[in-house]
């Protein structure tokens, strides 16, 4: 039984079955139509036959002299006679069709199919009215009629007995075919799943395959990059915990030996070695934390234009020193939002440092204050050293550098960007950027007017 619903759970015998139901369904309804059109036919040509019949048993009427008067036992012999002659039944009334002089259709008892009524004409006079019936079982006695149809029912059988069969051929073919594209597709990415991320994926079959295949391909080279950057990740963690490891330890097992004096300029170089280990232990506690969203919110109505120009005046100085202006654009309108003020003014200094950082004497920093209905709009833009476009969307991974020159020294260890970003989600805000290499770049912060509870929080 199970061995029955995993064959039927196959994609190539589902596909089978829906196209071989799509053409059984069309074919009872083309057979009912058929049937329908040509049972039409046939009784159209039953009743031209049958008025033809008719005027032939007018003509013999009026040869065999009967008039307007009741009819003789010898004229009705004879009318039945004709009419058993001519395999129909009839009904023959007076012009004003209130007398029947003769009739075979009562008598007979039979069920009429098809009637036809004619006028009987005798010298441009109408005395009286000839109906005439055919009958389901003259029709079927009929030898010319009865081999017409079997003929027809046999033709029909074989017709539909060959479209049957080519829809299951087709059904096969197509099911075929599409389950095809698609079991290549699923190796395929069992092939991603187990690792092999270098495989690419034809383009072949279907729009809907395409698609998937084309996402696929996207999501294998997607994995590709994201495994190179934990491998660079890695190395960089490591190098960062190294580098005051090795530059301590050896101090310290000198001191232990009695071969290196612990003098105060030695215990200065070793305690900030120690800081910038304990800093960046930090740092990852506090990205992952902001990830997370464990940390306590401290929600206040805040007014974001001061606190933008507290930010503007936090930094004026470092910017003048090096030889940057730094612009505050702020709106005229006070703006309130319910934010955790400390986390926020943690973000935007992390983004306005950045900025100094990376902009060259001459250069400007502009810090930008807006607001929509529902949302703040934070923004700091520099005409700085700019991000590539290769680097750009990997500038809030953890320990990415687009700069791969720096060191602990000189840029820190990339952890700030991706604990900006996280602060701002726990918002349920957005940290965005856009940059051009030698021209500069932005960074835009998002934050509701109203706070809402981390989405991540609420098992979103």
């Amino acid at each position: 039984m199970n061995e029955l619903r995993r064959f039927l759970r196959k994609m190539n015998v589902q596909l089978f079955l829906a196209f071989l139901m799509v053409s059984v369904l069309f074919l009872i309804l083309v057979t009912n139509v058929t049937s329908f059109n040509l049972q039409q036919m046939l009784n159209g040509f039953v009743g031209r036959d049958l008025e033809r019949t008719g005027y032939l048993l007018l003509d013999d009427m009026r040869e065999h002299g009967i008039r307007d008067k009741p009819l003789t036992s010898d004229q009705r012999d004879w009318l039945q006679r004709r009419a058993a002659l001519y395999g129909v039944l009839m009904e023959f009334r007076n012009k004003d069709r209130s007398v029947v002089w003769f009739q075979t259709i009562q008598r007979i008892g039979q069920t009429a199919v098809i009637e036809k009524e004619l006028p009987y004409l005798y010298d441009g006079m109408t005395l009286g009215y000839l109906r005439l019936a055919d009958r389901e079982q003259s029709t079927s006695l009929n030898p010319a009629i009865q081999g017409y149809q079997e003929s027809l029912v046999w033709r029909t059988k074989l017709l539909y007995s060959l479209l049957f069969l080519v829809a299951v051929v087709v059904s096969y073919l197509i099911a075929k075919r599409l389950s095809r594209h698609l079991n290549r597709v699923y190796r395929m990415a069992e092939e991603i799943g187990s690792g092999n991320r270098s495989i690419r994926i034809p383009l072949e079959g279907p729009e809907e395959v395409r698609r998937l295949t084309a996402t696929l391909n996207n999501m294998s080279a997607e994995l590709k990059r994201q495994e190179d950057w934990r491998h660079q990740l890695m190395e960089d963690f490591m190098h960062e915990l190294r580098t005051p490891l090795t530059s301590v330890l050896p101090r310290v097992e000198a001191m232990v030996d009695g071969l290196l004096k612990p003098d105060p300029a030695q215990m200065q170089e070793i305690y900030e070695e120690l800081e910038r280990f304990t800093r960046l232990v930090n740092d990852l506690e506090r990205l992952s934390e902001a990830e997370a969203a464990r940390f306590a919110m401290i929600i206040k109505r805040t007014n974001m234009v001061k606190l933008t120009l507290q930010i503007y005046n936090q930094h004026k100085a470092l910017a003048k020193e090096k030889g940057i202006k730094l612009k505050l654009e702020a709106t005229n309108v006070p703006c309130y939002a319910e934010i955790d003020r400390d986390k926020i003014v943690q973000v935007m200094t992390n983004v306005v440092l950045n900025a100094i950082k990376y902009t060259p004497p001459g250069g400007r920093v502009t810090l930008m204050t807006d607001w929509t209905e529902d949302h703040i709009l934070l923004a700091c833009e520099d005409t700085g050293i700019g991000i590539s476009t290769q680097d750009l969307p990997y500038i809030f991974n953890r320990l990415y550098r687009a700069d791969k020159s720096r060191s602990r020294f000189s840029g820190g260890v990339g952890l700030g960007l991706s604990i900006a970003k996280a602060l701002v989600e726990a918002h349920n805000g957005e940290l965005t950027a856009s940059s051009q290499v030698g021209k500069g770049s932005r960074f835009m912060i998002k934050l509701p007017n109203r706070y809402q509870a981390y989405s991540k929080e609420e098992g979103a």
